[in-house]
């Protein structure tokens, strides 16, 4: 009975979720173009030149007049932020106006009220440094590294990688900027170029497939410190406004410290044992013993083993035991 209250309970219950997850909506692809939005996309702070139309009403197809942001994310709640839009075909997201307010937007028209919703978020990247594959759980920030070491860079853009994308292309591209101990900067190490990595997922190691490559610190020819940065190169308007990752620096030094990421097995030499042959020396001269012809020597006499024999139960001991039991067996009854 208990069962069948909670089958009847929770399938109402799933319905709802389920109903609730389809009115939230998907976050949907850009296109055709990356600046056109369509409803429940992502855009981000800096970006210009944006395409609101799809996010018109369909009926009137009156133009969006603002971007607005309520409390808990309800239209039916208190107006938190207004940012006005002059032309839903060409629309530029301030960071000035959205001013760290991040999040659910619900583009407006006065006819129409709330038409649809976006999400604006901030275009942020992060670099590591770590040893290549498959060590990549090992950061380097901070540390003394061998020059025979190989590392990768990890860089994570947890918005950019998932939303910015039309038709399956992914046209973000970021740069890793090397600085060396002498101030020098480069994109390149070794004949490998690390400008233009594009970002097509929310991580990737620059020695995933596909990518340039594990770097072995041997090609950077130089001992030192060494400091690292990720920097946005496409969109223009990330490469101009959005900051670059935290750099993170490392030591290349002569003594031997983290090694390659991919190491071989250690091969121990068994030690191979010295044998030491004594000097030859004469054997020494034994006096002969002269034994008298009368004396005979008698051999001594190891008396055999003898196990000892078990003795038999005194007769009277029996009488005496079978009358006790029979003793017993007569209270018994």
């Amino acid at each position: 009975m208990a069962s069948d209250r909670i089958l009847r309970r929770g399938l109402p219950i799933l319905l709802a979720v389920c109903i609730l997850a389809l009115c939230a909506g998907q976050a949907a692809a850009r296109g055709p173009a990356i600046n056109d939005i369509q409803p429940y996309d992502t855009i981000f702070i800096y970006e210009e030149g944006l395409n609101l139309t799809q996010l018109r009403n369909a009926t009137t197809d009156n133009p969006i007049t603002a971007l607005r942001k309520y409390q808990d994310d309800n239209p039916d709640k208190s107006l938190i932020k207004s940012i006005p839009v002059t032309d839903d075909t060409n629309v530029e997201v301030q960071d000035l106006l959205v001013d760290g307010d991040y999040g659910t937007y619900y583009t407006f028209s006065p006819e129409d009220g709330v038409t649809g919703q976006v999400m604006i978020r901030e275009p942020k990247i992060y670099l590591d440094v770590v040893l290549a594959s498959p060590y990549h759980n090992e950061r380097l920030d901070g540390l003394s590294v061998s020059e025979n070491t190989r590392i990768a860079f990890k860089i994570a853009c947890p918005d950019v990688g998932a939303f910015y994308t039309a038709g399956g292309v992914y046209p973000a591209t970021v740069d890793i900027v090397v600085t060396h101990p002498g101030g020098a900067e480069t994109t390149a190490i070794g004949g490998m170029n690390l400008a233009g990595l594009n970002v097509s997922s929310t991580q990737f190691y620059t020695d995933d497939p596909g990518r340039p490559g594990p770097i072995a610190l041997s090609d950077l020819r130089e001992v030192g410190t060494y400091t690292v940065r990720a920097e946005w190169s496409e969109p223009a308007v990330f490469d101009a406004y959005a900051p670059d990752s935290e750099p993170v620096t490392f030591t290349v030094g002569k003594r031997v410290g983290i090694e390659t990421g991919t190491p071989t097995p250690a091969v121990t030499a068994t030690p191979t044992p010295t044998v030491t042959t004594p000097p030859t020396t004469a054997a020494p001269t034994t006096p002969a013993t002269t034994v008298p012809a009368t004396e005979t020597a008698t051999p001594t006499t190891v008396p055999p083993a003898t196990t000892p024999t078990a003795t038999p139960l005194p007769v009277w001991a029996a009488i005496a035991a079978l009358g006790v039991a029979f003793t017993l067996i007569g209270r018994r009854r």
